[in-house]
């Protein structure tokens, strides 16, 4: 009895079978199984979110694209109307510059309709294109009545600016600032192509007495209000607009970074 009692097995003292060992070995193997998959889980959400947010980055700058599409769409009508007003009261008087007017306008169309199909084009173009505005305007105006004055100064080979941006500040210059009832008054426009900046400040007079009511009427219509957006999707800050109300001129200028 005693030799059987003898060659029963005695459970081992090793350290490494010890219960509070085991235990702590196999906590040590749940957290590290756990941490992987929580770990997993949250590389599964990450890159699901990810993928989301690329995918609303897609639309937003496809709706970017077309409301900037849309608004450049806008210039080509409002330019329009206001330059065929401008040809229907020549008619009216039957002025001789009509039919030189009418021709200048169809250079000006030429360049919007087949050359501003891209979303830049040189900068050199584009002011080749205001400088045809303005001597269009020159044509219907009285020079004894209205000066006009213009300086660009600064390199401008290989530039490249959105197109038609600088054409809705144009319009309402000569719209709001070289009214008949005005007696004389007067445009400036100066640019300056700097290294890295555009400046652009352009000037027209005004009548001291409707100073309120010229500026509100200034400031509102589909002109400013779309450059404005425009300015917002395609040089989001990168670019300064300041409108001021002088008591006897309005003043814009406008900074571009390329």
């Amino acid at each position: 009895m005693k030799l059987l009692i003898s060659t029963i097995p005695i459970m081992s003292t090793r350290p490494e079978f010890n219960w509070s060992t085991m235990f702590g070995n196999r906590m040590l193997l749940y957290l590290f199984m756990s941490s992987t998959f929580i770990a997993f889980y949250y590389f599964i959400d990450i890159y699901d979110r990810q993928k989301e947010i690329q995918r609303l980055e897609g639309f937003k700058s496809e709706k970017i694209e077309l409301e900037s599409r849309f608004l450049k769409s806008q210039v080509n009508p409002h330019f329009l109307f206001n330059t065929l007003n401008n040809i229907y009261a020549l008619s009216l008087k039957k002025s001789e510059r009509t039919p030189v007017v009418i021709e200048k306008l169809e250079s000006l169309l030429h360049y919007m309709l087949y050359e501003c199909k891209e979303d830049l084009v040189e900068l050199d173009d584009e002011f080749t294109f205001t400088n045809s505005y303005i001597a269009l305007e020159k044509l219907r105006h009285n020079e004894d009545l209205c000066t006009i004055t213009t300086t660009i100064k600064g390199p401008t080979t290989g530039r490249k600016i959105a197109p038609l941006l600088l054409i809705n500040f144009l319009e309402n210059a000569f719209k709001h600032g070289t009214k008949t009832s005005f007696g004389k008054s007067w445009i400036n426009m100066e640019i300056e192509v700097l290294k890295k900046e555009l400046h652009f400040k352009l000037q027209n007079s005004k009548p001291e007495s409707t100073t309120h009511q010229a500026f509100s009427e200034y400031q509102g219509g589909i002109g400013l209000t779309n450059v404005k957006r425009r300015l917002e999707i395609l040089y989001p800050k990168r670019h300064k607009l300041t409108i001021h109300n002088a008591p006897d001129h309005f003043e814009i200028y406008l900074i571009l970074n390329f």
